[in-house]
């Protein structure tokens, strides 16, 4: 595996040596490997550094940039308009729209999520079994769990880390006797700077920049940044490696890299997509899409709060968990804050001026429909979900039980996501949620968990992948995120993929290279 590359840049040690940066390259680029991974998150940094580890010549490619952890600021502003997508500015056509977030930095959306990390529930596992996902069921998984859980220090917070927006939420939930549960989360020792979204700035959440990839660079891998791959390359039914485009500020350069097999790991959104632009036909690809839709609640106290102040979310509410319904608490930055209130102009500044006496939560609801991701002409493309009005329903009803725990904690006035009812004044108001029900197309609402467009089936005729990720009817070519996942899950995906995407190399391992 050859890479030209200036003699000056040998010598900078401000990223380690087998990260390759728009500079370090001059002209088209043409390489050779074992494997190439495409992208770096929860899903592919997990599969690169397992092949890497195993001594396959894995390159590793990322459309973001590089940062470290001294590079993450609390400028959400700023921060998002370099690690995100079209700037955080994502959203999902629908009956309303959707805004979402999408990393787009080594590390993938890991750098941006708040951390949570939970095990596929049993009930999913139990039904991926019905589906005939037999390697994903029973004990099938714990080994890999484990790893997992032991690679990114999942953990509790360290104790008094919490701070007042966890507390007020909590306190709620205590006086109305619903039951709880502490959250474990990829850190060590995390101080509560609520600085989640726009990376962490002490390193003490474990993204796959501070667990993974420095493993993945450990054993040899070679990972790429600022690199878009366009398609796909395959010839008579076998993938043999990707093309795309080296982002270098000075001129976009070609690259080509020739590999025995592909992984793609590049979400739920970017991965169909980029299937669908390398003309790989199924009827499953882009469909079957899942977001684990929620709404934002906001709350005024007479005490201050201090929302910034404390980790992103210390628990959750699952009282209602049989209804696919989940209440957490959720620290959000000051910009987030003013979309939960409904003024504008002067009366949103004096409403501003109110922000550190505002709590903030937010409330998920398991889907029952499904959307799309389709790549269209002229390079657009159509991310589609409609949300039902039976999910409304249940929405409406948990945001009246949010209510009901931010009332019984002292708010003054609960903030809602409904635009003609955007404050309840005082308990009894809740009862106007009945009367005067939300639309759909009235609601605000946001996703952080988007799955299942190239989901895992145990037939050809029922998905995109086999249960060893491997593309039906495509030798070498593979899918390890969260696109792969059968059905919605109902927690937060990133042990889920990361657990699915190592049982998926492991197994690559042993169907082809243990020979």
């Amino acid at each position: 595996m050859q890479v030209k590359i200036q003699d000056e840049v040998i010598l900078d040690q401000k990223y380690p040596q087998q990260v390759i940066l728009p500079h370090h390259t001059f002209d088209d680029v043409k390489l050779g490997a074992d494997v190439v991974v495409v992208g770096s998150g929860a899903g592919g940094a997990t599969i690169a550094t397992t092949l890497a580890e195993a001594g396959l010549r894995v390159i590793l490619l990322e459309e973001g940039k590089y940062y470290r952890t001294q590079d993450y600021q609390a400028d959400f502003s700023g921060m998002t308009s370099q690690i995100m997508r079209n700037a955080g500015a994502t959203v999902i056509l629908g009956r309303s729209p959707i805004a979402y977030l999408e990393g787009k930095v080594v590390g993938g959306s890991t750098v941006l999520n708040g951390g949570m990390c939970w095990r596929t529930p049993e009930e999913i596992l139990n039904q991926w079994g019905t589906l005939g996902l037999n390697e994903y069921t029973g004990n099938h998984l714990d080994e890999h769990f484990k790893f997992v859980e032991e690679m990114i220090s999942a953990r509790y917070q360290d104790v008094d880390t919490a701070g007042r927006n966890n507390d007020v939420f909590l306190q709620g939930v205590k006086k109305k006797n619903w039951q709880w549960q502490h959250n474990i989360r990829n850190q060590k020792h995390c101080v509560g700077s609520n600085d989640c979204v726009t990376g962490c700035p002490s390193g003490a959440k474990r993204s796959t920049t501070t667990t993974w990839i420095p493993a993945f660079l450990k054993a040899g891998g070679i990972l790429m940044t600022d690199l878009k791959v366009n398609q796909i390359m395959h010839a008579n039914g076998r993938a043999v490696g990707i093309q795309g485009e080296i982002q270098d500020p000075m001129g976009k350069r070609k690259i080509e890299i020739h590999s025995l097999a592909v992984f793609i790991c590049a979400g739920a959104i970017q991965s169909p997509l980029l299937l669908q632009r390398s003309k790989i036909k199924n009827p499953h690809l882009g469909q079957h899409f899942t977001v684990h839709p929620n709404i934002k609640a906001a709350a005024l106290f007479d005490d201050p709060i201090d929302s910034m102040k404390g980790v992103h979310q210390a628990w959750q509410c699952t009282e209602f968990k049989k209804d696919g319904i989940l209440l957490a608490p959720g620290g959000i930055p000051l910009s987030v804050i003013a979309q939960c209130l409904p003024q504008l102009g002067q009366e949103l500044a004096s409403e501003m001026s109110l922000v550190r006496y505002i709590a903030t939560g937010g409330l998920l609801v398991d889907d029952s429909v499904e959307g799309f991701v389709k790549a269209r002409a002229f390079g657009i493309n159509e991310v589609r979900y409609d949300l039902s009005d039976a999910d409304q329903d249940r929405f409406i009803f948990a945001f009246q039980k949010m209510a009901e725990l931010y009332f019984e904690a002292g708010a003054k006035c609960v903030y809602t996501p409904f635009h003609h009812i955007p404050i309840l004044r005082h308990v009894d108001q809740i009862k106007l949620l009945d009367k005067y029900k939300p639309k759909v197309e009235d609601t605000e609402y946001f996703t952080a968990h988007l799955m299942g467009t190239c989901r895992m089936s145990a037939l050809a005729e029922n998905g995109v992948v086999d249960q060893n990720g491997a593309v039906w009817g495509m030798t070498g070519l593979y899918v390890a995120d969260a696109s792969v996942l059968p059905t919605t899950i109902g927690v937060n995906p990133q042990v889920t993929i990361m657990t699915m995407a190592r049982k998926i190399a492991l197994s690559y391992l042993n169907r082809v290279w243990s020979k």
